[in-house]
């Protein structure tokens, strides 16, 4: 899961990418909870968050604005913000189940 992150969302949340901003850091080689989304509080995320507290729920990936993101397919919440039309289902399944397990 965290590789998968690290190819497809790191590229902008990344210390100096387009979502650094965020306080939502993907690099693969982040060991920050926080920094990676755990119990991490949304900062510029509006309506596409969802009402949901966390970037990251442990073990409750329902109450994750991470994957509610990732499902998403309206351009205005959906991550990646382009390049798909399509929920990517094995991602979705992938990143469920790492949180499911955190």
């Amino acid at each position: 899961a965290r590789s998968y992150l690290d190819i497809n969302c790191a590229h902008c949340h990344i210390d100096g990418g387009s979502a650094d901003t965020s306080g939502l850091i993907l690099d693969y080689l982040e060991s920050n909870k926080i920094n990676l989304g755990i119990y991490k509080k949304p900062v510029a995320t509006g309506r596409a968050s969802n009402n949901l507290r966390y970037s990251i729920v442990p073990g409750k990936p329902d109450e994750s604005i991470l994957l509610y993101r990732m499902q998403s397919l309206d351009p205005g919440i959906m991550m990646p913000e382009s390049g798909r039309f399509l929920e990517h289902t094995e991602a979705v399944e992938l990143i469920n189940k790492w949180i499911k397990n955190l």
